[in-house]
């Protein structure tokens, strides 16, 4: 077995591009290919001892653009030269650059091309393993079918043989990685060595290969159809459907126990799944002089700071397990969102079936590590964020023991504008990330949570309160008991009115069917044997005989017996089988 030294995971990404111009900025489930491959280098190279052990993600550019992206996505830049940032440079000419650019002794070199943008990090993982547990031999990428006769096939043993066309079940290069010793790069000056390396298989869906416009069709199509996990606490709350729908009482209970029983109980009549509070240390969230929002001041709740605002708003820890008996006793799942560690083991003591985090917390990945750890499913709100901070809190909830997770797209605005929702970002979290994705509500009104539902939300939040009036930072931006009832039930019509998308008439329009359609009828009497002209038909209702597109093939036909004018055509009408 060879050396386990670093590992050098080198980005190939040109800003030019002869048929899809600006490709390697171009985005697959809203993530940039450059992007993309940096964040699969990054998980390999976690998987395999992380930057510790010397392995170093780095994209080869000759591109600003390019090399903004790739760094944003947490990938090294190296700056090509002008010679090598032309059609003719090639992939090697590129790595044996890198090589000698960056000066490091890398045991290995894993060249990841951002043209296939669906390779996942344990398939990179995988390849290297193979790749150390065969002393060294290249491996590569290939999958069951790849278009283009000049590809390499695979022999029984997985070790590449002589270019072979595309036909049967052939094993063919796929060009997704490559895994070499910079030793052997140098010395042969190939990625491939037939007869030599070894082939890795793709499944065919992860093994796109973006040369042409459809073909990042194709990936976008591959991601739509993904099926995602579960709703991570769908069979946790009993009754629920398709949508969970979740009751943010928040600190709407303006620090009151008896109001936040209140909650509890108006969540429940109005038809919730859940109903969710806040908990957190005022000390442990907020310095002493830490500024309060523009709405927070708007509200009155805020004008001696933010700290003042939050310690009027906590509730005693003693409070936490009587309002999770009372949701219990009701029937309703209880949550809250803990906003610092202490408060997450307390609701962790209490059994709690999910913790919420928060959109302010998005970028705490050290306290969203905290929490994952403990195993329980989690909810992530989005606020604020772009992408690849999301991207950031995804991957630390997977290295953190990768608990179930759905995401909510949210804006994080009270109230939020309709203008400012953009819900078709509900589908693109669900194609980058493969998980349910909730839409967490802050616009005024019920029509945004319906319109959620229709984009793909899997789960609604909405504030709810008791009186919009009530001092306080969240009561404006909430429902009150009637409206939020009302949003329910909105839910659960959008939720059964979307079904599953397979165009086909349903039973109860067979009725309709027969009066308002139309079918062929004889627009005159007519004799045994005439010949049928088209002045011998009108279309008329009822549905029930002949369909009209059937009228040319019954013009110029003989009748088969006499016929009395407005009477149905039927096939029996016709000499012969019409």
């Amino acid at each position: 077995m060879t050396s386990t030294g670093p590992i050098l995971f080198l980005v190939p990404a040109r800003g030019g591009s002869k048929r899809v111009p600006g490709k390697n900025l171009r985005e697959v489930g809203g993530i940039p290919l450059v992007g993309r491959a940096v964040r699969t280098g990054l998980g390999a190279a976690a998987a395999l001892g992380g930057m510790a052990a010397g392995n170093r993600v780095v994209c080869s550019t000759d591109d600003d653009a390019v090399a903004a992206t790739a760094e944003a996505w947490g990938g090294e830049v190296l700056r090509r030269p002008a010679g090598l940032a032309t059609d003719t440079a090639t992939s090697l000419d590129v790595a044996l650059h890198a090589l000698d650019a960056l000066g490091v002794d890398f045991a290995t070199l894993v060249l990841l091309q951002p043209t296939s943008p669906l390779v996942e990090a344990a398939d990179v993982v995988a390849a290297v393993e193979r790749h150390r547990a065969a002393d060294g031999r290249g491996v590569t990428s290939v999958a069951p079918v790849h278009p283009g006769s000049w590809h390499h096939g695979t022999n029984e043993d997985g070790g590449l043989v002589a270019a072979v066309a595309v036909t049967g079940p052939d094993r063919l290069l796929a060009g997704a990685f490559y895994v070499v010793t910079p030793a052997d790069l140098r010395a042969s000056r190939r990625f491939v060595q037939p007869g030599i390396t070894l082939g890795h298989e793709l499944p065919a869906e992860r093994a796109v290969d973006v040369d042409e416009e459809h073909e990042l069709v194709a990936a976008e199509a591959i991601l739509a159809a993904r099926p995602v996990r579960p709703v991570p606490i769908g069979d946790l709350v009993a009754g629920a459907g398709p949508v969970v729908v979740i009751a943010e009482a928040g600190v709407n209970h303006n620090g009151d126990v008896d109001l936040a029983l209140a909650l509890v109980d108006a969540a429940v009549d109005a038809g919730a799944d859940i109903v969710k509070f806040q908990t957190f240390d005022p000390g442990a969230l907020a310095a002493a002089g830490a500024p309060s929002a523009e709405y927070q001041r708007r509200s009155g709740a805020a004008e001696d700071g933010q700290r003042a605002m939050l310690e009027r708003l906590t509730l005693p820890a003693e409070a936490w397990p009587i309002l999770a008996a009372h949701a219990a006793a009701r029937g309703i799942a209880f949550l809250s969102t803990p906003f610092d560690a202490a408060s997450a083991h307390l609701l962790n003591a209490m059994d709690v079936p999910a913790f919420k985090v928060g959109s302010g917390e998005l970028t705490n990945t050290p306290f969203i590590e905290v929490v994952a750890r403990m195993g329980r499913s989690m909810l992530i709100s989005t606020g604020m964020s772009n992408m690849t901070e999301v991207a950031d809190a995804v991957d630390a909830v997977r290295a953190a023991g990768d608990p179930p997770l759905a995401l909510f797209h949210c804006v994080s605005s009270y109230p939020a504008r309709p203008a400012d929702a953009n819900l078709r970002a509900i589908e693109t979290l669900r194609r980058a990330f493969g998980v349910p994705v909730g839409w967490s509500d802050h616009t005024p009104g019920i029509e945004m949570a319906l319109a959620a539902v229709a984009a793909g939300a899997a789960l609604v939040e909405k504030h709810l309160t008791l009186d919009r009036r009530m001092p306080g930072p969240d009561h404006a931006a909430s429902l009150e008991p009637a409206a939020f009832a009302e949003m329910v039930v909105g839910i659960r019509a959008v939720e059964v009115a979307l079904g599953d998308g397979r165009k086909r008439p349903v039973a109860a329009e067979h009725d309709v069917a027969t009066v308002a359609r139309r079918s062929l009828h004889w627009a005159r009497a007519l004799a045994a044997g005439a010949t049928i002209t088209a002045d011998d038909i009108v279309i008329l209702r009822p549905g029930t005989g002949l369909r009209p597109r059937r009228l040319a093939e019954v013009v110029g036909r003989r009748v088969g017996r006499q016929v009395r004018q407005g009477a149905l055509v039927t096939a029996d009408d016709i000499e012969g089988d019409a």
